[in-house]
């Protein structure tokens, strides 16, 4: 029986870290260049902060999921029942963060947000980001669609934030793209922004209802987690339970 060395067992996991740090740098290098592009300069030290922190976390989250998760990230296996929510989504968080560079550099209608403030922005989403990549590492399910994983094994697990929330993923949305809109330095910017929490809260209501329909034991899960997008007192009572769903 042929076994593989341990130079062969490992041929996959840097096959992987390539793929992801190629990735990582391509998506870093488009916003970046966006952004810039956007602003018209490169010497806002706001915006420079704000690309480096989501570069590093983008790293670090790219390199701590499930190899099978960053694959159906990068490729979903099959249509998702929510496309145009995703690309709404999508386009929102472009325009934001968009628009709050060219406030910033070129505009300056509302670049008035205090240094102060705007490191507390910063903060914030650093901090969304993080709590996002903890749901990502516990649920191997994090799907960008609305679909049931069948081919994945696709059920409900146990762990972290999904004991209090049932879409922490999206909870970081909604706290990480207005406060993109500060960190860079605008106000006006919070218009988009606003948007996009529409979406994002549609898009998991909409979630819900699927996964009632269609992901076994969720309507339990609802029961025992009635936190969707913020805790309630009775999530916290909830002794450690199987969620599987996306974010």
């Amino acid at each position: 029986m042929n076994r593989d060395t341990p130079e062969e067992s490992e041929l996959p996991c840097r096959a992987n870290t390539v793929r992801a740090l190629a990735r990582w740098a391509i998506l870093t290098a488009l916003l970046a260049a966006g952004l810039f592009l956007a602003a018209g300069t490169m010497r806002i030290p706001t915006l420079r902060a704000y690309i480096a922190v989501f570069s590093v976390l983008l790293l670090l989250t790219m390199l701590a999921v499930d190899p099978g998760l960053a694959q159906e990230r990068a490729h979903p296996g099959a249509r998702g029942s929510d496309s145009r929510a995703r690309f709404g989504a999508g386009f929102l968080f472009l325009v934001t963060v968009g628009f709050a560079a060219m406030d910033a550099g070129r505009l300056h209608q509302s670049a008035t947000v205090p240094v102060p403030v705007s490191r507390i922005a910063l903060a914030l989403f650093a901090a969304a980001l993080a709590f996002q990549m903890w749901a990502m590492i516990v649920n191997p399910f994090f799907s960008p669609l609305t679909r049931i994983q069948a081919e994945r094994g696709h059920h409900v697990i146990t762990q972290g934030p999904y004991r209090f929330f049932r879409h922490p993923g999206y909870l970081a949305m909604l706290m990480a793209i207005p406060a993109s809109a500060i960190a860079i330095g605008s106000w006006l910017a919070l218009i988009p922004a606003a948007g996009f929490c529409v979406v994002v809260v549609r898009r998991a209501r909409r979630e819900d209802e699927f996964l009632k329909r269609n992901l076994l034991g969720y309507i339990d899960y609802m029961q025992r987690v009635r936190g969707g997008l913020f805790p309630r007192l009775t999530v916290f009572r909830a002794a450690t339970f199987s969620k599987g769903h996306l974010p």
